[in-house]
């Protein structure tokens, strides 16, 4: 599983090129996460990044029945909104207009590696976001710490 680290400021061109980072494309084992990205809608309308193998892999997880249920019926746009960019030898993605008009975007973009995929803010919202976090992130460590040693079982 790829961990995506590190914050990268870059711009979206007007062709709505994105250049994904090289220290991001090196994070990545392509034989095991693959070399193209899947692009989604995230919860805060920002986009997102995965690794392709990495995503389908995460999305062969979901169960799914053949008859329609209520939770594969809330999952449709994860899907439908869901899309392979292949970069190009610069490592240059294009994002799709149907991408762009429903997320939250700007010219000038933040990368952020979380995890296992890639964030992309605009980059007033995302140093807003940080300096709005930075005076409790000493409480997010500790919780962090806690939560580690609770699950190595150690005191």
């Amino acid at each position: 599983m790829a961990l995506l680290i590190g914050e990268f400021e870059t711009t979206i061109d007007a062709k709505h090129r994105l250049a994904i980072n090289a220290s991001f494309r090196e994070q990545l084992e392509p034989e095991e996460d693959g070399t193209n990205w899947i692009l989604t809608l995230g919860p805060d309308k920002h986009l997102w990044l995965y690794p392709d193998r990495y995503y389908r892999r995460l999305v062969a997880s979901l169960r799914r029945s053949p008859l329609p249920d209520r939770q594969t019926r809330r999952i449709d746009l994860l899907f439908a909104m869901a899309r392979m960019l292949k970069p190009d030898k610069q490592g240059r993605v294009v994002l799709p207009d149907k991408s762009m008009q429903r997320a939250v975007v700007a010219d000038r973009v933040t990368l952020t590696g979380v995890f296992d995929h890639i964030e992309i803010w605009p980059t007033d919202d995302w140093e807003r976001h940080v300096e709005e976090a930075l005076p409790s992130y000493g409480e997010v460590l500790y919780e962090a710490a806690d939560r580690l040693q609770g699950e190595s079982g150690q005191p």
